[in-house]
């Protein structure tokens, strides 16, 4: 697994954990969310979105932690963007998207 670089580098691995909110109870988080791709979008720079590389992961297993892991392609960019949106008809957690400002080497 790649390091959770902080700052986050441009152009490297980076590794981030975030908690999505449950549809069905307002103001907790969802406990073990299910994950299916195209749920998780990257945006270089204000460019397309794009289906991750890694699927995200629940770790540890059962938690409300989710594992988002971005390769080198991915971080090659001075901000990257990340979408994240249940593409269920019922979805189980809200829509979340987060930026994330990278450093040179």
């Amino acid at each position: 697994m790649a390091a959770p670089y902080n700052p986050p580098v441009k152009g490297e691995d980076f590794v981030i954990q975030i908690a999505l909110s449950d549809m069905a109870v307002t103001g907790s988080f969802k406990a073990n969310p299910t994950i299916a791709a195209g749920d998780f979008k990257v945006s270089k720079d204000g460019g397309a979105l794009a289906n991750l590389t890694t699927l995200p992961s629940v770790a540890p297993a059962g938690s409300v932690l989710v594992t988002i892991t971005l390769s080198s392609t991915e971080m090659n960019a001075d901000t990257v963007s990340v979408v994240c949106i249940d593409q269920t008809a019922t979805k189980e957690w809200a829509d979340l998207a987060f930026s994330i400002p990278t450093t040179a080497a």
